[in-house]
C-alpha cells in the first residue's frame, strides 16, 4: 500500500508539471514560518511547479481564529518570496493580500498544513482555518489544511504527524489546480488522518464536538490547560472520517451567520413591544 501511495502522488506530480498551469500561490499557516507543515507544504508546491509566496506568522499562533493585532504588525523580509510576519494568521493574510502581493494578487491562498487537526467546533478558533476565513473575506480563493496528531504519542513528538506531512503535501500539491477547489464565498477544510496508509477522501460536516476538554491542570509554571477529550461522532462528521483514516474535507464559509435557520426570527419584532417610547420606564 505504501508502495502503491509513493508511485500514485508521483504520477500526479509529474501529471501536474506536465499539464496544468502554475499557479501563483499565497502560502501561511498558524504554526508559524518555519514550522515543519507549512515547510513541506511549501517544497512540494514549488517542486509542483507553482508559484509560492509563502507569508505566515513569525511564531506559533494556535487558537487565534481570525483575530487581528489592533495595535498594528511588524514583518521581515527573507529569501526565496518569503516574509514572517509579527503577528496572527489574520495580520499575515491580510497585510499579505493587501500590501505584499497588492499589486500581484495570488490565484489562491492555501494555509496550513497544521500541526493537528481542526475538525469539528475547533474549527471555529483554528488560526489555520481563521487565516482561509480571512483570505475568503477578501474575495481571494483559499483553502484550509489541518494533519491529526495522534495524542499517545505526545512524549515523542508526533512522529506519525511528521511522517503525513510529507505524503499530505504531495496530495495538495496535486490538486490544488483543480478548479473545482475555487469556491466562490467558500473554502474547503481538509484534515489529514495520521500515518501513510490514507483510507481516501470523504466529504463531511463538522463534528459537534471538541477536542478541548472542560478538565484544567495547572502546570509547574503556574499556568492551567485544559485537556482533551476524543469523543466519537456520527460517521458523516469530519472527526469520524478522521478516526476511521479517511482525508475528511469539509464545506465552510466566511461567516457566523445561519443560512438555513431550522427557525426564522421574525418573532423578535414582538420585542418591540417592551421599549419605551422615551427608553425609560
Amino acid at each position: 500500500m505504501k508502495y502503491f501511495l509513493s508511485v500514485l502522488f508521483a504520477a500526479l506530480l509529474i501529471m501536474n508539471d506536465a499539464l496544468a498551469s502554475p499557479l501563483k500561490i499565497m502560502l501561511t499557516n498558524d504554526d508559524g514560518y518555519m514550522a515543519p507543515g507549512i515547510q513541506s507544504l511549501r517544497a512540494a508546491l514549488i517542486k509542483a511547479g507553482h508559484d509560492v509566496y509563502m507569508i505566515a506568522p513569525e511564531s506559533n499562533q494556535s487558537g487565534t481564529g481570525t483575530s487581528i493585532s489592533a495595535q498594528g504588525i511588524t514583518f521581515e523580509a527573507h529569501d526565496h518570496q518569503v516574509w514572517s510576519v509579527a503577528g496572527t494568521p489574520g495580520d499575515a493574510v491580510r497585510f499579505g493580500l493587501g500590501k505584499i502581493l497588492k499589486d500581484n494578487p495570488p490565484d489562491l491562498v492555501v494555509s496550513g498544513i497544521n500541526f493537528g487537526q481542526n475538525a469539528g467546533l475547533d474549527a471555529m478558533i483554528s488560526g489555520t482555518v481563521g487565516a482561509a476565513v480571512t483570505a475568503v473575506q477578501m474575495g481571494f480563493p483559499a483553502i484550509a489544511s489541518s494533519a491529526a496528531i495522534d495524542l499517545t504519542e505526545a512524549q515523542t513528538g508526533f512522529p506519525s504527524t511528521l511522517e503525513t506531512f510529507v505524503w499530505a503535501s504531495a496530495f495538495l500539491a496535486s490538486i490544488v489546480d483543480d478548479k473545482r477547489l475555487l469556491r466562490n464565498g467558500q473554502f474547503l477544510n481538509i484534515n489529514f488522518p495520521t500515518g501513510t496508509e490514507p483510507k481516501g477522501v470523504r466529504p463531511g460536516t463538522l463534528a459537534p464536538t471538541s477536542i478541548m476538554s472542560n478538565t484544567f491542570t495547572e502546570t509547574e509554571s503556574g499556568l492551567w490547560r485544559s485537556g482533551y477529550n476524543i469523543e466519537k461522532t456520527e460517521a458523516h462528521t469530519d472527526r469520524a472520517l478522521l478516526q476511521s483514516g479517511f482525508i475528511s474535507v469539509t464545506l465552510l464559509g466566511p461567516s457566523y451567520e445561519v443560512t438555513n435557520p431550522i427557525n426564522g426570527l421574525s418573532w423578535v419584532t414582538d420585542l418591540s413591544a417592551g421599549l419605551s417610547p422615551s427608553g425609560k420606564d
